[in-house]
């Protein structure tokens, strides 16, 4: 990108260390984003030409900020990236994205790293997006604290406490509209911070909507039976992860490590669980079948007493028994070999049955696994939000809307259920909407055609072009 390198160089705005939730001990703007910058990102991360709209220019800060340790009294920092439209027009909704599983402690937002970009691509429509690092990753002290879910709840609140101690610098107005996305560990987040934010925090906060991916929501179950199982499972160092999580945070699953590894493991995991390694190192030390590090005794203990320190660590960490009064939209995948749909199918039935009014359920493919299902899990949650979203401008409202191939489609918004195009050759288009399911199925448009959209629901919907091996979407509005 040709000005990411004097990006760096924008000035540092550091405050003083205010024992406070949120309250910023670092903030510096590393990178100033323009529109070129912006089409370079999307580019390179594989996004599709006219997906996803380009309104605002985005300043990057990146922040240290103070919030409780996982006892939720003493304080510590953590880290992460702010993203903030460049727009002083009108007042922006917040949106937050939280993470997937991460070991190595500089793997994290906070050094560019993993999937930062999708706060640029979500600021640049208008949202100011907060991508936290949790606690013990990025910039903050100590291990990280892997599914637990009341620190990964108040992290990601604090770093929402602190974007609006800049929007207030800037003076730049926030409306009280909030969305929460994550996948995988970040599902798991995601449910964890809605709720707290619900329980506990209304009086500051209100989610608009949220929308966990393929996350371990039933912990002590539905995640304990896939991957404490007789058989290989596909990311085993997930298992030491968690056990070295849950002894930091409640300092009773064990006395010693010897205690619950058998040799050679007692030895050889746990100084691959220091931060310094990535998840791949951890995965190639440990046994194809998980549970064959830990001692004998120890595993029949566990799994003889429901009472088990390791056992009520595990329930303390589910995330699905409460009702949520926002809709709710679980994305998830039926071959997911890390993280069992049935997770999804344990939470939503929950909450459905004890009176949930808005929860959605979308298997967003039936033969992928989990690492495929995280872009279609995301990108459609980002659409769907777009559909609820006050934002200040949006390229949906422009009158004629000109794609990567050449032809533009319009007018838009289509009023009288017919979208006009002005390509010069034949073109299959298929509709989708916000979800990503099909409302129609592919039809050929002549040169200068048009489609009749009469039938569709009125909202946001996707045009998929395809051409050859070539495909382009673009979003429509039907009013």
């Amino acid at each position: 990108m040709r000005k990411l390198a004097t990006a760096f160089l924008l000035a540092t705005l550091t405050f003083s260390n205010v024992v406070g939730q949120g309250t910023l001990v670092e903030d510096t703007i590393i990178l100033s984003l323009d529109y070129d910058d912006i089409t370079d990102l999307l580019a390179e991360n594989g996004v599709p030409a006219g997906l996803l709209p380009i309104d605002f220019e985005v300043d990057v800060h990146r922040v240290i900020y103070d919030t409780p340790d996982v006892d939720g009294t003493t304080p510590t920092t953590a880290s992460g990236l702010v993203f903030i439209p460049k727009d002083d027009t009108c007042a922006m909704p917040m949106l937050a994205y939280l993470h997937g599983t991460k070991l190595k402690k500089d793997d994290t937002f906070y050094y560019l790293r993993g999937e930062w970009s999708l706060g640029v691509l979500t600021a640049a429509s208008g949202y100011v997006a907060c991508l936290p690092d949790y606690l013990g990753l990025g910039a903050g002290p100590g291990i990280h604290p892997y599914q637990h879910a009341r620190s990964q709840a108040t992290a990601s609140v604090d770093i929402l406490r602190s974007a609006r101690i800049i929007c207030d610098e800037r003076e730049l107005q926030l409306n009280d509209q909030l969305f929460l996305v994550g996948y995988s560990q970040g599902g798991h987040a995601v449910m964890g911070t809605h709720r707290m934010i619900q329980e506990e925090l209304a009086n500051e906060f209100t989610v608009t909507a949220s929308a966990p991916g393929s996350g371990p929501y039933d912990m002590s179950g539905s995640q304990l039976d896939m991957v404490a199982a007789f058989e290989p499972y596909s990311v085993p160092g997930y298992l030491p992860y968690v056990i070295q999580s849950y002894q930091h945070v409640y300092g009773n699953l064990y006395t010693n490590i010897e205690d619950i590894l058998a040799p050679p493991y007692d030895q050889t995991i746990p100084p691959l669980l220091d931060g310094s390694v990535g998840f791949g190192v951890l995965n190639a030390a440990m046994p194809a079948i998980p549970r064959e590090i830990f001692q004998q005794a120890y595993q029949d203990a566990f799994f003889s007493d429901p009472q088990h320190p390791a056992q009520v660590a595990l329930r303390d960490n589910d995330v699905f028994e409460w009702v949520p009064e926002a809709p709710v939209m679980f994305n998830y995948c039926r071959m997911d070999e890390e993280v069992t749909f049935l997770n999804t199918i344990v939470a939503s039935d929950y909450m459905i049955n004890n009176g949930a009014l808005d929860i959605q359920i979308i298997e967003r493919d039936s033969t992928i696994g989990h690492f495929a299902c995280a872009q279609p899990s995301i990108l459609f949650s980002k659409f769907w939000f777009d559909s609820m979203a006050d934002l200040c401008t949006s390229s949906l409202s422009i009158e004629e809307t000109e794609t990567s191939s050449g032809f533009s489609i319009y007018p838009n918004p289509v009023t009288d259920g017919v979208v006009q195009f002005s390509n010069d050759h034949k073109m299959m288009v298929r509709v989708l909407d916000a979800r990503g399911r099909e409302l129609m199925s592919a039809s050929q448009v002549s040169p200068n055609g048009s489609l009749d959209l009469v039938g569709i629901p009125k909202g946001l919907v996707f045009l998929e072009f395809s051409e050859d091996e070539k495909r382009t979407t673009r979003s429509l509005i039907i009013q």
